[in-house]
This record gives C-alpha cells, sequence and structure tokens, in this order.
C-alpha cells in the first residue's frame, strides 16, 4: 500500500492537536501525527515527530527535496517559513492535491473541541511552501 492511499482512509476523522489517531487524545489528527501514522504502518519510521522534527528525520534517511509542482503521489509536503521554521506537514495525493489534517489549531484539545479534520485540499490553498520530500528509490 502506498502513503497516500493509507492516508486517505482517515478522511473525515478530526483533527485534534497533538493527536496520533491511537485514541489518547480522542482518536483524532494533528498534522505530523496523521503522516506520523502513515508512515509507522508502511514501516517507513517507528518514532513520533513534529511536521519540523519530521522533516529532519527524513532528510537525514536520504528522502529527495522535490521541486514545487513535480510533487507526486506519497511525497511529503512541507509548510512554514523556512526548513528551520516549519509548521505543517501533508501528504502529496497527485493531480494538485494532498491529503492534510488541518483547521484546527492548538484550541482543538478533543474531538468536541475541534474545528478540522483529516481532508483533501489542493496544494495551492496554502501559500507558505517550504520544501518537498520524496523517499529514495
Amino acid at each position: 500500500m502506498k502513503i497516500s492511499e493509507y492516508a486517505l482512509k482517515f478522511i473525515g476523522c478530526p483533527y485534534v492537536w497533538q493527536g496520533d489517531g491511537s485514541g489518547k487524545y480522542g482518536g483524532g489528527f494533528d498534522c505530523s501525527g496523521l503522516v506520523v501514522e502513515c508512515l509507522q504502518a508502511l514501516g517507513i519510521i517507528a518514532a513520533d515527530f513534529t511536521a519540523q522534527g519530521l522533516f529532519q528525520r527524513l532528510s537525514e534517511l536520504g528522502w529527495v527535496n522535490i521541486p514545487k509542482g513535480l510533487e507526486t503521489a506519497d511525497d511529503l509536503c512541507f509548510w512554514g517559513k523556512s526548513t528551520a521554521s516549519i509548521t505543517h506537514v501533508s501528504i502529496a495525493i497527485g493531480d494538485g492535491l494532498m491529503v492534510e489534517a488541518g483547521g484546527g489549531g492548538s484550541k482543538c484539545k478533543t474531538p468536541a473541541t475541534s474545528t478540522g479534520l483529516v481532508r483533501v485540499r489542493p496544494l495551492t490553498n496554502r501559500g507558505d511552501w517550504v520544501a518537498c520530500l520524496r523517499k529514495p528509490k
């Protein structure tokens, strides 16, 4: 199974700050929780990371930075101010789209307080693109 295919299984799950899907935080996800769940399920990584930590770890593992506009399904897109200040991560699914856990924020501590969810959106909906990493072959 591909990263993007696995991620699409979570469409509609609530956005929950620090959520990792485990039920510990009501079963919801934050952005890095969703991506880490997908990577762990496919045996790619075995630890929990923030969006910033995930970028750093995958870069260390040899994931290749792809220029904007050349992303394909299963690439991880990072957002923020710079590669030293990443605040969001999503999974490219192809055709200029991404799956992400978003629309919430730090006040969304439970599904009951959530204002966001795991959703599909165009990559162009965000203007703070930083990098896109692709797993090496």
